[in-house]
């Protein structure tokens, strides 16, 4: 008897082997044995995927490069090429390029370490971590205009304080003044007060002992003229022992442009000074001037004036000349002292006045000496610094491997001696690492985590908490009570799950984290429950594990229109998975570029890929290693859009393809990239058949001429259901029993070309009809069609289908007429 089994969903894409006898699960029936250069709709059906678009030849096709995507909007967004010590770009219509030439940076990065890079964007700055490199930032301010840098860090975050014998003392203050012990000041410098009190240089005195005092309760000031013009941008005050009630309460600092008071900051209603009280100020100033004035208005109980001391502090970025020498180097690098790569790193500094400073190295002279500039407010005096701590990111240590962002602040993680440790910014900024005293909720956290399965840190991302996944397991941190914000005093830890993960850096689809285990053998997606009141991590893959067997390598996501990851595998293929978790879609399916070479059995090798949005959807970039003409190459394409109810002669369906137009042409030239290589054509809408590259061109065949084409390598899309599981038989399953298939109904969307048929012979469908005018684009068919058969008995009972034609194919469902041995 035959029956007419249909297959309408095909929503588990290819099936792993060991599950091809499950013929007793709902998978089975939403599955098949292989699927290539097909991916599942979120509907359930079957798309050809487009082809990819030839772009550009990487710089030195002889060394592997990477592409990372920035994204700084829909129709400001890029691909990075970064390669060897160099980045390249790549926006919506091509190559970026100045001067006629690719536009190119250069950074510090090798070839070697370009696949460990973690990254994380906000705006138009990109921060990039490996743990063998300070971090890294790489910034856009135009389309031919970018910088690589090194992350401005600030203060911090540090080691624990030193507690060797070794001491630092610094050569100048970090002010904008000299440090003063009478009113015989250094030519040209110049103290005045109105008064003409005799202690007019007290008021940046090197004594914290000598008050200046100002006679009458308002209107007085005090003059510093410079050497040379130098920014100000923050200063302290410290109030008087003996009369701290004659303490300023309102003011104005003000800086002198050559012919006026230029007033830098105001401060109103500063009351409640303690004796030897200390308060900073800071303001935002770029200026240099030759003169400062502060300028007291009223005093706390409106008499006399009194203070114990000020300090100006000399802009960071404009000091210059000011060392630290330390008196031994011991407890500096484990003991070798200053290093090159020393450089931009932090040191916290204890005054004499009982606070902290932090300084930034910026030159070293040897390995006790050191060229600094301090930093927020300068030191009290030059006096010998006992107390004091360096940035836990150096050589020695190693730096954070990762990066990711959490609660407006900038989170690094996993250093070779710190694999557990996470730094956070301050909130809302950044580059800050601040810690105060007492402590604020906008300080910056350092947090190790501690108890039950813990490893090196591989990657942070942000979800509801911030995810640490680590080598044994993957672990949340976040706010201990949701009624604070995050801090130091408000955080806790929580092991969620023992699935370890590998270093390379996960994905985020909607409310999941998709994620590859410690071997990079598995996906898993962690996810919050809310039946288990935490997190989870199943396997995502394990229905399709046969897929991940030479490893991943990379993720990447692209949302619209398909809902699809694309996994990196080391075999150079990729894996293409459909997502949509609310319609229970997870169907998993390979896919290969072509072109290669003998060992790669015809499939070019993709060794890097990233998603970059587009105004019309995400864009799939691609780094293609190739053999043409006997060389290697490796090319950056895109894949094309996919087809969607457009013109047949608008779609691509051939790899490294170039489209070209014109008027009644008859050769395509400009095919360097393919020399060599017999390629596909589609000429205005009709794949008219093959021709080969020579001199960088090629002639339309049959002489054809066309005023559109498309050209590129052939590539094949190839389908094969599981076995029938039942074919009509009277006394139980069909499994391992003999079956015909005697019809084959397709049910296609707008598809051109398709073979289809049994394991042993298809049969082309949907040919060229003879009312379709010669020259006229094909016609594409939708809805059932019926397709030829052999009818002859066999054990399997399996639907084969596939094109490598140059046109789009949807499969929306199959149904066979079966006939089982009785």
């Amino acid at each position: 008897m035959t029956v007419y089994p249909i297959k309408a969903t095909f929503s588990r894409g290819e099936l792993s082997p060991r599950l091809h006898g499950r013929v007793d699960i709902d998978h089975y029936k939403m599955g098949l044995e292989t699927c290539t250069n097909f991916y599942v709709l979120r509907q359930g059906g079957l798309r050809r995927r487009p082809g990819t678009v030839f772009v550009a030849e990487i710089k030195d096709s002889t060394k592997k490069a990477r592409l990372i995507p920035f994204e700084f909007n829909e129709t400001q967004a890029y691909a990075v090429e970064l390669g060897d010590s160099y980045c390249r770009f790549y926006a919506l219509d091509g190559q970026v390029e100045s001067g006629g030439s690719p536009y190119e940076i250069t950074h510090s990065y090798l070839e070697a370490d370009l696949f460990d890079i973690h990254y994380e964007q906000s705006a138009d700055v990109l921060y990039l971590a490996h743990g063998n490199y300070f971090p890294q930032t790489l910034t856009r301010s135009t389309e031919t205009s970018w910088a690589m840098a090194d992350f401005e860090a600030e203060d911090g975050p540090y080691l624990e304080e030193n507690t060797t014998s070794t001491t630092l003392t610094p050569s100048a203050t970090g002010a904008v003044h000299p440090l003063m012990t009478s009113n015989v000041l250094p030519s040209p410098y110049v103290t005045s007060i109105p008064s003409g009190s005799p202690t007019a240089y007290s008021v940046v005195a090197a004594s914290r002992n000598i008050s200046t005092n100002y006679s009458g309760p308002i209107n007085r000031w005090w003059q510093l003229n410079l050497a040379s013009s130098r920014v100000c941008d923050g200063y302290w005050l410290r109030s008087s022992y003996l009369r701290p009630g004659q303490m300023y309460k309102d003011w104005v600092l003000q800086g002198w442009d050559g012919s006026s008071w230029i007033t830098l900051d105001a401060v109103n209603d500063e009351i409640g000074w303690n004796r030897s009280e200390l308060r900073f100020y800071t303001f935002e100033n770029s200026v240099a001037y030759s003169k400062y004035r502060f300028y007291i208005y009223t005093t706390v109980d409106n008499n006399n004036a009194t203070a114990d001391g000020h300090g100006l502090h000399w802009k960071m970025s404009d000091q210059s000349g000011i060392t630290l020498t330390a008196s031994s180097i011991t407890g500096i690098n484990d003991d070798t002292g200053f290093q090159a790569t020393d450089v931009n790193r932090c040191i916290r500094l204890y005054g004499q006045d009982g606070h902290w400073r932090w300084a930034k190295i910026t030159g070293v002279t040897s390995t006790t000496v050191v060229t600094v500039q301090i930093g927020d407010h300068s030191l009290p005096s030059t006096s010998t610094i006992i107390r004091w701590k360096m940035s836990a990111w150096n050589d020695y240590d190693g730096y954070p491997q990762t990066v990711g962002f959490f609660n407006e602040r900038l989170a690094w993680a996993g250093s070779a001696s710190y694999p557990r440790t996470v730094w956070f910014s301050e909130s809302a900024n950044y580059n800050g690492y601040r810690v105060s005293s007492p402590v604020v909720d906008s300080d910056g956290v350092s947090l190790t985590m501690t108890g039950g399965q813990i490893n090196k840190i591989q990657w942070i991302k942000d979800i509801y908490d911030l995810a640490a996944g680590t080598t044994q397991t993957v672990r949340t941190i976040g706010a201990a009570t949701s009624s604070s914000p995050f801090s130091a005093g408000n955080v806790e830890q929580k092991q969620q799950t023992t699935e370890g993960a590998s270093h390379i850096q996960p994905i985020t689809v909607g409310e999941t984290t998709i994620y590859a285990d410690y071997y990079k053998k598995r996906l898993r997606e962690f996810t919050y429950s809310f039946e288990l009141n935490g997190y989870q991590a199943p396997e995502l893959s394990v229905l399709s594990d046969h897929i991940y067997t030479s490893g991943i390598s990379s993720l990447s996501y692209q949302a619209i229109p398909d809902n699809l990851i694309w996994i990196g595998l080391a075999s150079g293929r990729m894996g293409c998975t459909t997502f949509e978790k609310n319609q229970s879609i997870v169907g998993m399916t390979q896919m290969f570029i072509a072109g290669g070479s003998a060992d790669t059995d015809g499939e070019a090798i993709v060794e890097s890929h990233c998603t970059v949005p587009t105004e019309s959807g995400d864009r799939l970039w691609m780094i293609v290693k190739r053999t043409i003409n006997g060389v290697t190459k490796r090319y950056v394409e895109y894949l094309a859009e996919p087809f969607e109810e457009d013109d047949v002669e608008d779609g691509v369906f051939f790899d490294s393809s170039v489209t070209v137009t014109g008027s009644d042409f008859t050769t395509v030239s400009g095919l360097t990239h393919l020399e060599g290589e017999t390629i596909g054509v589609l000429a205005d809408g009709v794949d008219i058949g093959d021709a080969t590259v020579a001199s960088a061109q090629i002639t339309l065949p049959g002489g054809v001429s066309a005023d559109k084409a498309t050209v590129g390598l052939r590539y094949q899309s190839y389908g094969k259901t599981l076995r029938m599981a039942e074919a009509g038989n009277r006394d139980g399953t069909a499994m391992g029993r003999r079956k015909a298939i005697n019809e084959i109904y397709l049910d296609a969307y707008e598809t051109g070309a398709l073979h289809v048929g049994t394991s042993t012979r298809q049969f082309e469908m949907f040919p060229r009809k003879m009312s379709e005018a010669f020259g006229e684009p094909k016609q594409l068919h939708t809805g059932f069609e019926k397709a030829k058969t052999e009818g002859q008995w066999s054990g399997d009972g399996q639907i084969v289908f596939h094109t490598n034609r140059g046109y789009p194919a949807t499969i929306r469902a199959l149904v066979a007429g079966i006939d089982g041995e009785p």
